[in-house]
């Protein structure tokens, strides 16, 4: 394994409906046990229809505007600088309700989840509306089960 730098603005792009998303750090990179994400959410963005993952931590901190996360039956918006530790097992998504975009820092252990951006921004390139069945469908091909489509 090679450490990696990366600048502000760089990683691959993976542009996801209204999302924009920089994998800074792939399975590629890190032999598929860590991955990071920098996530853009454009205002009004609804987010993922609820989930869990059986093989999956996510860690969010939450670097600019407001993010509504939901993690087991707790609500919670996230400010700037406000961190969250979502458990493997544990129901989870997050939106951005505001009318300002919000940026979001994701990191998966022990396994990573830039397969699953991949396959959604085919679903889905920028600008597209997103089909939350559709989207379930490409959950369940990565580690991710959803619990709720009306989400």
């Amino acid at each position: 394994m090679l450490a990696i730098i990366r600048r502000a603005g760089t990683g691959q792009i993976v542009e996801i409906g209204p999302t924009r998303n920089w994998i800074k750090l792939g399975a590629a990179d890190a032999d598929g046990q860590l991955g990071v994400v920098e996530m853009e959410l454009g205002p009004g963005f609804a987010g993922p229809p609820q989930h869990r993952h059986q093989h999956v931590d996510h860690v969010w901190y939450l670097l600019s505007g407001r993010v509504n996360v939901v993690v087991d039956a707790d609500r919670t918006e996230l400010l700037p600088g406000d961190f969250a530790f979502v458990p493997r097992g544990s129901a989870h998504t997050f939106a951005n309700l505001g009318t300002e975009p919000a940026r979001l820092l994701q990191v998966d252990t022990p396994r990573t989840l830039d397969g699953y951006f991949t396959e959604l921004s085919a679903a889905f390139p920028a600008g597209t509306p997103v089909d939350p069945r559709v989207v379930a469908d490409i959950q369940r091909r990565h580690d991710t089960i959803p619990i709720d489509l009306r989400h």
